[in-house]
């Protein structure tokens, strides 16, 4: 068998698209899948000019190619989009080979050919995808979502898209497009009566294009309900645990099942939202660190009240407001005759006290009212936009409350501790010591007075 027919028979096997244009510009070979490519025998084809095949515009721009390799000699590599006679379009790798006779002569060159149309498709979509993600910078954003629901929607020309959480057997929408559908977000239903069910089942990613024909969707209770026809949807998976599911659906068959690039383009998708989805949920475990650390720093460990930290904070807040034409009234109080406590019973006792006369305290203010222990024994109480005249009122009902509490050890001993309070109101042009100061002072005042008492900054005690 001559060497040239050899040649022909092992490329007539192969996938990749092989022809030979010799140097008129005329197809002396072509194999089977160069014609399939074309939708044209080998007789429609064998002698024929590429100007025949290719459209005018394309077939300027191939000629040019093919002088340069007539010229050269060379290897020439490129893709190219192409336009074909019957208006299909499509992106192929490209490969001319010079074919020389014997004497070294250019008599042709073969083009060896690769459809890389759903490549590129591919790549185009994954950047879409992407672009869809990222577009709000660095930052991954949940609205992503429905921007991706959307474009799925539209891509694959269906009526809804919707990803979908599902736990403890209920199927929740999180995130869903569609115009054509009475279904929302937050919207729940039995996991047995969504589509969600069979993907669960077969825990990976099913398609249907003809549900009532297809056994796993025929008898379903979401196809009896609504009639959806058409059907592709991928397992969430996030940690390794299955979160919920991504979805699309349409009422009528589509005209054709989902391509390959389609199903592929859903598992992207559905690696996108995985994506979205764990980033908030890594987002939403720092922010609540976050607080966690916060409310360490800012909370008194022994009492639960907030702290001189938090405390003084809160003064800077209360004087703020005063600057607003809000009065802030501040008191400082400290425990009566709580170092003998200590001394007689034991600092753990003392502890106990602290804890009863604090939750007393707190217990006694108003809703807008804050008691931050300071330190030790002494504690402050802020009150916010209000004057002196209430203030008494709150403060007293403060005295009185831990004056009234009862601590029973388990000796049988009893202590009923009772606390000195100064107190004063902001002042223009006060700062968070200046205010602090005159309660203190006022503090040292009721100690002098006989404790258990309360004293302002003016000398009046109560």
């Amino acid at each position: 068998m001559p060497e040239r027919q050899l040649s022909n028979k092992i490329l007539e096997k192969l996938p990749t698209m092989v022809a030979f244009i010799d140097e008129k510009r005329r197809y002396r070979y072509a194999n089977k899948a160069y014609c399939q490519f074309l939708n044209l025998k080998k007789t429609d084809i064998l002698g024929r000019f590429v100007s025949d095949v290719l459209d005018d515009e394309l077939y300027a721009r191939m000629e040019l190619r093919h002088d340069k390799v007539f010229e050269s000699g060379k290897v020439s590599s490129f893709s190219e989009a192409v336009t074909f006679r019957d208006g299909r379009k499509c992106f192929l790798d490209i490969r001319y080979i010079p074919e020389l006779d014997e004497s070294k002569k250019m008599v042709g060159l073969y083009a060896v050919m690769e459809d890389v149309t759903e490549y590129y498709a591919s790549v185009d979509l994954m950047r879409t995808i992407h672009d869809i993600i990222h577009k709000r910078g660095r930052r991954i954003d949940p609205v992503s979502i429905d921007e991706l629901l959307k474009f799925g929607v539209d891509y694959l020309d269906v009526d809804i898209g919707t990803a979908s959480s599902i736990i403890d057997g209920v199927y929740t929408i999180e995130w869903i497009q569609t115009a054509k559908l009475d279904l929302k977000a937050g919207t729940q239903l039995p996991l047995e009566t969504t589509y969600c069910s069979v993907v669960l089942a077969e825990n990976e990613l099913v398609h249907t294009n003809e549900a009532d024909k297809d056994e796993r969707f025929k008898d379903h209770k979401s196809f009896q309900t609504y009639g959806l026809q058409s059907y592709i949807g991928t397992p969430l998976v996030i940690n390794d645990v299955v979160w919920g599911v991504l979805g699309f659906a349409r009422k009528t068959a589509r005209r054709e099942d989902f391509s390959e690039l389609e199903i592929e383009m859903v598992r992207m998708m559905g690696t996108a939202v995985e994506t979205v989805i764990a980033e908030q949920a890594v987002r939403s475990d720092l922010m609540r660190q976050r607080d966690d650390m916060a409310l360490i720093a800012y909370t008194d460990s022994l009492t639960g009240l907030k702290n001189r930290s938090a405390g003084m904070q809160m003064l800077e807040q209360g004087l703020a407001a005063h600057y607003q034409d809000s009065c802030c009234v501040v008191a400082v109080i400290d425990f009566d005759h709580f170092k003998s406590i200590n001394d007689t019973y034991g600092h753990d006792v003392g502890d106990q006290v602290l804890i009863a006369g604090a939750n007393a305290m707190n217990d006694s203010l108003r809703g807008s009212d804050t008691v931050i222990r300071v330190g030790g024994e002494e504690f402050m109480i802020i009150l916010p936009h209000t004057d002196k005249e209430n203030a008494s009122i709150v403060l007293e009902r403060v005295r009185e409350a831990v004056e009234t509490t009862v601590v029973t050890l388990e000796s049988g001993d009893v202590i009923n501790p009772t606390v000195s309070i100064g107190a004063t109101a902001s002042e223009t042009n006060d700062d968070v010591s200046s205010i602090y100061r005159r309660a203190d002072q006022a503090l040292y005042k009721a100690k002098r007075a006989g404790r258990n008492c309360i004293v302002w900054s003016d000398n009046a005690a109560i």
